[in-house]
């Protein structure tokens, strides 16, 4: 009985935990704590990702990029090349690049559908660290209406 117990929770914890994760090619979706995270990783371990929270108005909606185990020297520039594009985001206090100012909303936006429509990104922090990533996936993973950013919450609020 225990056993049959035991053996219905790994089941149910298994199923439970496949439908909260999606993979399509490179890229990754799944739910932590309210906030819904759009990843990849490349092949040294550096990752790209789209942190999502609906509600949340503060560092609820941001892009978080890991190189070489470290996130980008806060308060400094990172760039962003997505295919022949080179764009440069400011980085926050915390290594992230927020959502809350109206720029900040609309280069979130902005980079939200050059993730989808896109073929290669690539990543250059401050300290020259720099790591590229497949698109592959980002489209069908991404949904088509982006994610409320920071700095649209404040204004509805």
């Amino acid at each position: 009985m225990v056993k049959k117990l035991i053996t219905s929770l790994i089941i149910g914890f298994a199923l439970t935990s496949s439908v909260q994760a999606k993979t399509i090619e490179k890229w990754h979706a799944g739910e932590v704590d309210g906030f819904t995270r759009y990843w990849t990783t490349n092949n040294i371990g550096a990752s790209f990702v789209v942190w999502c929270h609906p509600q949340r108005p503060v560092n609820g909606t941001l892009l978080h990029v890991v190189i070489d185990g470290k996130t980008p020297t806060p308060n400094t520039r990172m760039k962003l090349i997505i295919d022949n594009e080179i764009m440069e985001i400011p980085v926050n206090e915390q290594g992230y690049i927020d959502t809350g100012c109206a720029t900040c909303a609309d280069t979130f936006e902005y980079v939200w559908h050059r993730l989808r429509a896109a073929t290669a990104i690539a990543v250059k922090f401050k300290d020259d660290s720099y790591a590229g990533f497949s698109l592959k996936g980002a489209k069908e993973i991404l949904p088509a209406n982006v994610c409320p950013t920071d700095w649209q919450k404040k204004q509805a609020s």
